[in-house]
């Protein structure tokens, strides 16, 4: 398997900062307050700075990592992978209001797949219909979450 992928730390270290990210600019509207007397913005911009921190130390744990088995497996480090599956996430947010569910997780899984050095096909499109049942009945039918599940529905 792909040392990249192997590298959860890098890639949940991206994930924490995005996130974090994500909750801090979000309650930028709202008021802040103190910590004696919170305002609605208080948690998620203290939660948002606090996540998007870790995930530097934690990506910053696996880049290190990743130099370490790169340099050991003697194929160099690119920055490609991690380009993709940022690109990879960055398309599904974006594509899951239109092209709905079922699309998107395919583009997510057909972009994020091509940055593995060793591509198994069938291991993907298995991965691809098992998401996508999975999604569809946890978020769809189970949670009841008003989303597109085709481009069409």
């Amino acid at each position: 398997m792909n040392g990249f992928l192997k590298n959860k730390d890098l890639l949940a270290g991206l994930m924490f900062i995005v996130i974090g990210v994500v909750f801090f600019v979000g309650a930028y509207n709202y008021q802040m307050g103190t910590a004696a007397r919170m305002g609605p913005g208080y948690f998620p911009r203290i939660l948002g700075g606090i996540m998007a921190a870790l995930g530097v130390i934690i990506a910053g744990i696996g880049l290190k990592n990743q130099a370490q088995w790169a340099a050991t497996a003697g194929i160099g480090w690119t920055w490609t992978p991690v380009v993709l599956v940022t690109l990879a996430v960055l398309l599904f947010g974006f594509a899951l209001p239109s092209l709905g569910m079922i699309a998107a997780i395919i583009v997510l899984i057909a972009l994020s797949g091509y940055a593995a050095h060793d591509k198994v096909y069938r291991e993907l499109a298995m991965i691809a219909v098992i998401m996508c049942l999975f999604c569809a009945a946890v978020f769809i039918w189970g949670l009841r979450l008003q989303m597109k599940l085709f481009p069409w529905s």
